[in-house]
């Protein structure tokens, strides 16, 4: 029962998120305790030594599940629809791949591209975090700007004039990300740390994508969960706690009928 209510915080964490830009939803992995071998004890039996030692011969009952435990919880990295919003200010990398952003906790990885600008002209998320370029924060002069597919971001009245280029990078094992609140992500320092998105080619000094990526001016990442998926997985696990809630009301039946009847028998 305490892993159906652990699905269960996942599923309506979800549900919460279904309409956060950038969200990746979240799914548990479930693992069964080591199963015992049960023998019936009141039986008299007999211990028979032999070459392979002791082997016991009482009346074998069968293997007994000790339950299971939420052996870990994973994180759902697909990519969520992207939705076109002509808005300059949102940004969506169209394929693997984070933004970097600057927070008071150092820099963390987010896939939520609904930026806007502060009263320093900063490129800045909803929450204020700086949106990180090659050069250090992006600072935009109010006329305008434009991000081409590499990320190379352009401002100017006719947006022509090149000033910085997003800090996008990716992760190579996805297994090592860990959320840290506030639709953002982080690697922990012991691991291997996210690579840059966007290299250079030494010969040609050409820039391509370490991976199928590139970046989308005027569209967000909407959330990847599925509603009707998490509500019909909310069923189900409602369905197997009361299935499980039942097992154990008709144990302590049973067990209060055991204690109330061996006083008589005696």
């Amino acid at each position: 029962m305490l892993t159906q209510e652990i699905k269960m915080d996942l599923v309506s964490n979800n549900l919460a998120n279904v309409n956060t830009n950038g969200y990746k939803g979240n799914a548990s992995a479930i693992k069964s305790f080591p199963q015992m071998l049960v023998h019936r004890i009141n039986d008299s039996y007999l211990k028979v030594s032999g070459v392979e030692g002791n082997m016991d011969t009482r009346p074998l009952v069968g293997m007994a599940s000790m339950g299971a435990i939420v052996d870990e919880i994973n994180i759902d990295f697909s990519k969520g629809a992207l939705l076109k919003t002509d808005s300059k200010f949102d940004l969506a990398i169209d394929g693997p791949g984070f933004f970097s952003v600057q927070t008071p906790f150092g820099e963390r990885l987010t896939r939520d591209g609904s930026f806007t600008i502060n009263a320093n002209n900063e490129l800045v998320t909803l929450d204020g975090n700086r949106v990180m370029g090659e050069q250090g924060p992006i600072i935009l002069d109010g006329k305008g700007f434009k991000v081409d597919d590499m990320g190379m971001i352009y401002m100017g009245e006719n947006e022509d004039q090149l000033v910085d280029r997003l800090k996008t990078v990716f992760v190579q094992d996805l297994t090592t990300v860990k959320k840290v609140g506030h639709n953002l992500y982080m690697v922990p320092k012991h691991l291997e740390q996210p690579q840059a998105l966007v290299t250079t080619d030494p010969i040609t000094s050409e820039m391509y994508f370490m991976q199928e990526s590139k970046i989308r001016q005027g569209v967000i990442e909407r959330s990847n969960v599925n509603a009707v998926t998490q509500l019909r997985n909310m069923i189900d696990i409602m369905r197997t706690y009361e299935a499980n809630s039942k097992v154990i009301q008709t144990q302590d039946k049973l067990m209060e009928q055991s204690i109330t009847s061996i006083p008589r028998i005696g």
